[in-house]
């Protein structure tokens, strides 16, 4: 069943600015996601002793690149799983990166600050009027 907002008097409705923010923050992790991807891919095919390893993770961050896009599109179009999904996949992977205060610390840091504009209030209360609850009859 496809979750789709009910759009049935919200033409007037407009987006939060930290909802607008937070959408292109997630555009941006999903490009520098496959941009890591792509170096890794790049300094491991110029290697003289490949492994497989830096495969493993390339393709890794090639999948979540193109997954974030996905999802990111799907929050464009004001989809409530999309969010759901997105903070639970920046949480999953940026918490790891950003513990390591690697390289990645910075994309990861972009990621956590995209689910936390994800979840103000202002964002809780655009989509709770765009997918209000059902009431239980008793």
């Amino acid at each position: 069943m496809k979750n789709t907002p009910r759009r049935t008097s919200d033409h007037h409705l407009r987006t939060p600015g930290e909802l607008r923010i937070a959408r292109l923050c997630w555009v941006l992790a999903s490009v520098l996601f496959l941009g890591f991807a792509a170096n890794l891919f790049i300094s491991v095919a110029r290697a003289a002793e490949p492994s497989s390893g830096p495969w493993f993770l390339g393709s890794l961050l090639a999948a979540a690149g193109l997954l974030i896009l996905w999802l990111s599109l799907r929050l464009w179009r004001s989809d409530l799983m999309a969010r759901t999904q997105l903070t639970w996949l920046g949480l999953i992977t940026a918490l790891p990166l950003f513990l390591r205060f690697g390289r990645y610390s910075i994309l990861a840091g972009m990621v956590l600050v995209a689910v936390a504009l994800m979840w103000t209030p202002a964002s809780i209360k655009y989509f709770r009027t765009l997918y209000p609850r059902k009431t239980r009859r008793k």
